[in-house]
């Protein structure tokens, strides 16, 4: 648990709560009136970027275990489309037909790193812009 007090507030006054623990994503102490999710492992506080990331990884764990379900099968990841897969999504490890990937400049993982190319499926593309805020 976090020392101190919670990080969060309003824009012009913090809270001045104990903290309950630090943000999985932030690492900023917050309360538990500034808690998204707090249970178990997960420490994640209200910030619209964490709370954003949280729900993201939600979806996208559904989101693999259907492309996984369809590769099973030996189809594309995407559902409905009936095409041998052939080529991976090099951000969720599915595998795709060639008609559901593409070559995009993908933002780099690291400050200072520079972006590169990467063949991702449109999921992971529409994925980019909740993990590359701040």
């Amino acid at each position: 648990m976090a020392a101190g007090r919670c990080e969060l507030g309003g824009r012009f006054r913090r809270c001045s709560r104990p903290p309950a623990d630090t943000c999985q994503y932030c690492a900023r102490p917050f309360c538990g009136d500034h808690a998204y999710v707090l249970e178990g492992y997960e420490a994640v506080c209200a910030r619209p970027p964490c709370a954003a990331r949280h729900d993201d990884l939600q979806v996208h764990h559904g989101y693999v275990r259907g492309v996984r379900l369809r590769n099973r099968e030996g189809r594309c990841g995407v559902d409905g489309c009936a095409n041998a897969h052939g080529f991976d999504c090099e951000k969720c490890g599915g595998r795709f037909c060639l008609g559901h990937l593409a070559d995009r400049l993908y933002p780099a993982t690291s400050p200072g790193e520079p972006d590169a190319m990467a063949c991702v499926c449109a999921h992971c593309w529409g994925r980019r812009a909740i993990w590359s805020r701040a």
